[in-house]
C-alpha cells in the first residue's frame, strides 16, 4: 500500500497509487480529510506578497480564507 507516492510526472498522490493526471497533488481518503495551514488573521494578514489563490484556516474568524487578487475573502456559508 502507498502513503504518499510522486510520479514520473511530478504529480503527488496521498492514499493513492495513481494520481489523477489533472491534479499536482491528490489527496485520497475515506477517513480523513485535508487540513489547510492554520493561523490566525494578524499571521494571515503577515505573510508577505501573499498570492491570488493562496488558502488558509483562519482561527480568529474560524473561517476559510481564500486570497484574491488584492485582499482575502472569508469563505461563509450560502
Amino acid at each position: 500500500a502507498y502513503r504518499m507516492l510522486i510520479d514520473n510526472t511530478g504529480n503527488v498522490g496521498i492514499g493513492t497509487s495513481s494520481p489523477n493526471a489533472n491534479a499536482l497533488l491528490d489527496v485520497s481518503s475515506t477517513t480523513k480529510a485535508f487540513m489547510p495551514p492554520r493561523m490566525t488573521t494578524t499571521q494571515k494578514n503577515a505573510i508577505a506578497t501573499p498570492t491570488s489563490g493562496m488558502v488558509v484556516y483562519d482561527s480568529t474568524l474560524n473561517k476559510l480564507s481564500v486570497r484574491g487578487v488584492s485582499a482575502w475573502e472569508t469563505v461563509t456559508s450560502v
